[in-house]
């Protein structure tokens, strides 16, 4: 039997590796928007050092929450390569222990902050990031304040008796009914292509858009910049507010609701569901990138090939959040549908990391 003693030791010694790890992306992120926050400052009035600081302090666990597969993936691999130079893993494989014996704490362990993230870490973020907000239009001068940004352009599609247009964005302020980038496209009644409309940016006014500093470019002619165009719409406030609301300004727990509610006002909730079973699925692709690093970091430290195992489990990881943003895509587009998109990439991996794993042993 696997002592109680020997797994609190690994897990113990895991979850300080993982937690260093993140604690190091955490700060590095902070300093680095303090600075950013700090520029944008001193374009206009005096902010005190204190207050940015604690701007910046606000928005950081927003950002952190999609580097914390990572700091599991890279902490995992720290751990066990430091188990491995200790010779702990060459003496509990010489007492018996199979692999998947000694993996348990660090898979318990990556399972519970996956469990801690969803839950608790995320509301968390999600209100600190809404403070920061309502603080950062206090402090900062107008055309300073930064803007959330979207995983990807939100669209939409809206009519009126004369037109119908497609608007959508990369980015979005003020609840969703300001836009950053937007591009619009406009046909006639008829289906046909009329023009195409490229704005620094939009905001939505009861029945239409106002685009300001917009280049419009029509079929057979040559673009044409104009300084304010007016885009109909028979979108309401509301419905404006579903479509382009930021995804880290709603909680795990709120999501359910809200995609109900935008379902029963016939706003697409593609990405309100993929969102909330991409939190669901944490824990399973923590669980992933535990067994990920386990492949690529267990052999005997003295291997020659040890360092390019590490190399390749970095690489893993890259393709992984590469497939994740594909599997993003594919579900807010209503592709595929969202808990598959979801839950896909944690599933491949896990059983790729099982799969492996268990070659390694039989082997």
């Amino acid at each position: 039997m696997f002592g109680r003693t020997l797994s609190v030791y690994f897990a113990r010694h895991f979850a300080k590796m993982v937690l260093s790890i993140f604690m190091l992306g955490f700060l590095l992120i902070m300093a680095v928007t303090y600075i950013e926050f700090f520029n944008r400052a001193f374009k206009g009035d005096y902010v005190g050092g204190f207050t940015l600081a604690l701007v910046a302090l606000f928005r950081v666990p927003s950002v952190t929450e999609d580097a914390l597969p990572f700091a599991v993936l890279y902490g995992s691999i720290a751990a066990f390569v430091i188990a491995n130079r200790r010779l702990e893993v060459v003496v509990a494989r010489a007492a018996g222990v199979s692999a998947m014996q000694f993996l348990l704490p660090a898979c318990l362990v990556g399972l519970v902050i996956g469990v801690i993230g969803t839950t608790v870490y995320n509301p968390l973020a999600v209100g600190l990031l809404n403070w920061s907000n309502e603080l950062t239009t206090q402090v900062l001068p107008e055309g300073h304040k930064p803007t959330a940004s979207q995983h990807g352009p939100v669209w939409v599609r809206q009519a009126t008796a004369k037109i119908e247009s497609i608007i959508g964005a990369p980015q979005s302020y003020d609840d969703g009914l300001g836009l950053i980038g937007a591009t619009a496209y406009v046909f006639d009644p008829g289906g046909k292509f009329r023009e195409r409309i490229d704005a620094d940016r939009a905001y939505y006014e009861p029945g239409a858009w106002r685009l300001e500093k917009a280049t419009v470019t029509a079929p057979d002619s040559l673009p044409r910049k104009v300084a304010v165009y007016r885009l109909p719409t028979n979108l309401s406030a509301d419905e404006v507010k579903r479509t382009f609301l930021q995804l880290d300004s709603v909680s795990f727990w709120e999501l359910p609701s809200l995609a109900a509610s935008a379902q029963r006002a016939g706003v697409p909730n593609n990405r309100f569901l993929l969102q909330y079973n991409v939190l669901l699925s944490r824990p399973i692709l923590l669980l992933a990138m535990v067994l990920i690093a386990a492949n690529v970091s267990l052999r005997f430290s003295r291997s020659r090939d040890v360092g390019w195992m590490i190399i390749a489990g970095v690489g893993v990881g890259f393709m992984l959040y590469v497939l994740m943003n594909i599997a993003w895509d594919l579900g807010s587009g209503g592709i595929v549908p969202p808990p598959l998109a979801a839950w896909l990439p944690a599933g491949v991996a896990t059983l790729f990391g099982i799969t492996v794993l268990l070659h390694l042993e039989d082997g």
